[in-house]
């Protein structure tokens, strides 16, 4: 995992996940360890039925880290409920461990941190609520009003409170800075019209993947005709096509593993995982397959569009793999547009009737 000051929600729960594992050692060896289960004393009759609660719901969460996607909502119900389990089982370990007296309390900071993360202040807000309900029934039920006693109580129920504000503030001002470095991002990166990735990032990524002598397929496009169509139909609609095709290659790139540039003007790129040619000739399919079904604007409804597809191989140089695939589309254009040219020699020539 890739540490980061600027962490998601899925990079911050990978974190807390661990933590759970940590401190599930943590309550073993303090019930279950004999050199400190026998200093401690702790009262341990109903830790197994918590202990398998706690691992299994852990496991799922782990598991469902691994599998399923950030934007998946039963991964975001099933990470954010690890606030409630992270309470109900904080709760259940005071209540094991000496009460109010507990040395395991510092982990109800963490508790405020994790809600502070995912609902700011609100979540700062209720936790400490939360906290200082279940805290002050323990206290009660306790029933142990010494001076000691009511001094560590009110000492740590002060904590919680400035944790939680402190921490408001913090993730506040931590989301911010994400929000600048993500705008600073895609005004480095991100073709403003298209919303694809630029001229600049293309280059740096063609390079890096070159040196790292990576697998991979370069695949250069451009528009037939598009000269024509700004002269005939004006800037405007021009614009409005280019925007269209970035939305279209954007999906093409996420169902494909690949990435999708705006080279520049009418010109576009993919870096794509090596393939074979038939798989290949499937991204082809689906590509035309979209550009045919589109209607980019009133004034003009199709375009068509010709490409070169070439492989790193491992070896070539960035310059080298680029002037090849550029030959394979400037062919393409040459011998009637609207067709692919493969390196291997094979041309590819989508059948349909276009639209005028």
């Amino acid at each position: 995992m890739k540490l980061s000051l600027y962490m998601d929600d899925r990079e911050t729960e990978k974190i807390f996940s661990y933590l759970r594992w940590i401190f599930l050692l943590v309550g073993i060896m303090v019930f279950y360890f004999p050199p400190l289960a026998d200093r401690l004393n702790f009262t341990k009759e109903t830790f197994p039925i918590l202990l398998v609660i706690g691992f299994v719901y852990m496991a799922v969460t782990q598991v469902a880290l691994i599998k399923m996607s950030a934007v998946n909502e039963y991964f975001n119900l099933l990470t954010k409920a690890g606030i409630i389990f992270d309470y109900i089982a904080l709760m259940w370990l005071l209540a094991l461990t000496n009460g109010v007296l507990s040395p395991l309390f510092p982990i109800a900071y963490l508790v405020v941190m994790h809600a502070t993360i995912y609902w700011r202040t609100k979540g700062a807000i209720l936790s400490s609520i939360s906290l200082t309900a279940g805290y002050s029934t323990i206290f009660a039920v306790q029933a142990q009003f010494d001076f000691n006693t009511t001094f560590v109580f009110i000492l740590n129920l002060v904590f919680i409170w400035i944790i939680g504000g402190f921490g408001s503030l913090i993730v506040i001002r931590e989301r911010k800075h994400l929000k600048q470095k993500e705008i600073f991002h895609e005004l480095m990166f991100t073709d403003y019209l298209t919303g694809l990735y630029n001229h600049r990032h293309f280059q740096e990524q063609l390079r890096n993947m070159t040196s790292a002598r990576q697998n991979f397929l370069l695949v250069m496009g451009d528009i037939d005709h598009f000269k024509q169509i700004n002269d005939q139909f004006g800037h405007l609609t021009g614009d409005e096509i280019l925007k269209n095709l970035g939305g279209i290659f954007r999906d093409l790139a996420d169902d494909y593993d690949a990435q999708a540039f705006r080279y520049g003007g009418e010109e576009f790129a993919f870096l794509l995982p090596h393939t074979e040619e038939n798989r290949q000739i499937s991204f082809f399919d689906d590509l035309y397959g979209r550009l045919s079904s589109e209607k980019f604007s009133k004034e003009c409804i199709s375009v068509t569009m010709s490409f070169g597809i070439a492989a790193s191989k491992g070896e070539v140089l960035p310059d080298k793999l680029l002037g090849y695939t550029d030959q394979l589309l400037y062919s393409a254009k040459a011998n009637g547009k609207n067709q692919v040219k493969f390196e291997s020699g094979h041309t590819y020539i989508l059948l349909f009737e276009s639209y005028r």
